[in-house]
């Protein structure tokens, strides 16, 4: 279809097809995208859920331009996300809501779905705006198939609700010129925000608060933050600790009082389904970390989770039971600890102010330690170096100070403290020095231990063709370690390496 028609018109006869049959609606026929219309041989979107078109769009997208596609950073949110993101809704005040790069609309239709009078919602308490026209058309024409009850022309009475529109095409750095009454000029007047914002770097903008972070969803929450009262959005879960990230965290905290903050990893799970179209990546999974913020100045609250595992046949348990997994920890600009409520009383009494930074060498010495940098559900530190591409060498200048550290990186503790203080992608030199000093003597057992497991204990793994070496102690020897290192609390060390949160959390 698409080879034949292109994207606009395959869209324009899909639609078409689906609708021709449908008394109620023949009418929306008559407007003027719908010229010159054909009718396929099959209704291919017939039974399909808001997501499931979403998906069909973003891979056309892709079909026709895979490198425009993947300039946009759009990721469309699935239909069990945008259900929980819609449901966070309910601990709003009443008011108009936006989705500033709609798409197709997958997070506001939920939304409206959740409205007692659906039509009146989508008449009067929301805004659909994207500069994808095609993608708003489509959006229109199915929440019209979806959503009309009583008024028998609701397509073309809620034509001014979807809106075409840039929303980084205004911006406040401090030019007061462009405000009028708090809000930045053209943006549509709103009070509340729902948004799933593109994910992709960007060159430094320097009409933005936000200018050294260099990516579009840092613009779009910018603009999100100033203009409303409050907001729910997905993003990559970066936000949290990177370090060019400062003014967003500071800009969040600065204006949002009451923040709840849902943080999910990519394995085993992940929570974007399917593939990244456009991908020219070996690896086309969609594995975002990604993060839900749920921001309001209501009252003053700061809550955030672990970086959650789950199974994927733990999927909707997850979802249903996010609350149970938030602690109240204090949020910095710094960066927001990813910690859940088992282990938030450990975050908050280390002594943060001396840490494995103060102990490492700035110079090269004949004590050093090898830290594979791709961490996964283990962080080791190696006294003899592995074949492999990513390794943090550290030097130390004494025995005493190599053989502390030795333990206290093999421990559980540095493996926690990397999924509090980053959880991205690679482990770095600066999450590494950040790690904070406990107060044990190691034991030359363990050491012994650990150095003969290096040889006994080595594992293997394919990246691209190439076999990357690690070391992956066993859970004993590792829970020895813990019990000389946190003695106190090395009970709850061992679940979390585990690849289901719910190791950690019992439910009643």
């Amino acid at each position: 279809i698409l080879d034949k028609y292109g994207l606009y018109f395959a869209w324009i006869n899909i639609l078409a097809t689906h609708i021709y049959k449908k008394t109620d609606y023949q009418y929306i026929l008559k407007d003027a995208h719908f010229k010159n219309y054909t009718i396929l041989c099959r209704d291919i979107i017939d039974g399909l859920s808001v997501g499931d078109i979403s998906v069909l769009y973003e891979y056309c997208l892709s079909y026709v331009n895979h490198e425009d596609r993947k300039n946009k950073g759009q990721f469309f949110t699935p239909d069990d996300v945008a259900r929980l993101m819609a449901k966070q809704s309910l601990k709003f005040d009443d008011g108009v809501w936006l989705d500033p790069c709609s798409g197709i609309g997958n997070l506001s239709w939920y939304l409206v779905d959740l409205q007692s009078d659906k039509e009146q919602f989508i008449k009067d308490k929301l805004i659909l705006a994207d500069i994808d026209e095609l993608a708003l058309f489509i959006s229109r024409v199915w929440f019209t198939l979806s959503f009309q009850k009583q008024d028998t022309d609701l397509f073309n009475t809620i034509k001014d609700r979807f809106v075409v529109f840039d929303f980084l095409s205004v911006a406040d750095n401090g030019q007061t010129d462009l405000f009028d009454n708090d809000t930045l000029h053209r943006i549509p007047k709103h009070d509340y925000v729902i948004v799933n914002p593109p994910y992709l770097a960007t060159i430094e903008r320097s009409q933005f608060e936000t200018a050294k972070c260099c990516d579009l969803y840092a613009y779009f929450l910018e603009n999100i933050i100033k203009t409303s009262r409050g907001f729910i959005s997905i993003t990559p879960q970066s936000f949290t600790n990177a370090e060019k990230f400062y003014s967003l965290r500071s800009l969040l905290l600065r204006n949002m009082s009451e923040i709840t903050i849902y943080n999910f990893d990519n394995v085993p799970d992940t929570i974007f389904h399917g593939v990244k179209f456009g991908s020219t990546n070996t690896n086309t999974a969609n594995s975002i970390r990604a993060s839900i913020i749920v921001a309001t100045s209501k009252s003053n609250s700061k809550k955030i989770t672990s970086l959650l595992r789950w199974k994927r046949a733990e999927r909707q348990k997850m979802l249903d039971n996010l609350d149970l997994f938030l602690s109240e920890t204090e949020l910095t600009a710094d960066f927001f600890p990813k910690v859940n409520n088992v282990m938030s009383s450990l975050y908050t009494t280390l002594d943060k102010t001396k840490t494995l930074g103060d102990i490492i060498s700035r110079t090269q010495t004949q004590f050093v330690l090898y830290v594979p940098a791709t961490p996964r559900y283990f962080i080791t530190a190696l006294k003899n170096k592995v074949n492999r591409s990513s390794l943090k060498t550290i030097y130390f200048a004494n025995e005493q100070d190599l053989n502390y550290a030795y333990c206290l990186i093999n421990s559980s503790f540095m493996y926690w403290w990397w999924r509090v203080r980053d959880g991205g992608m690679t482990l770095s030199l600066e999450t590494i020095s950040s790690l904070p000093l406990l107060v044990y003597e190691p034991d030359k057992n363990i050491i012994n231990f650990l150095e003969q497991s290096e040889h006994k204990n080595k594992v293997y793994k394919n990246n691209c063709g190439v076999l990357q070496e690690n070391v992956k102690h066993p859970m004993d020897l590792l829970n020895m370690v813990n019990r000389c290192v946190l003695p106190d609390i090395c009970d709850l060390m061992e679940p979390i390496h585990s690849n289901s949160e719910f190791a950690q959390i019992r439910l009643s």
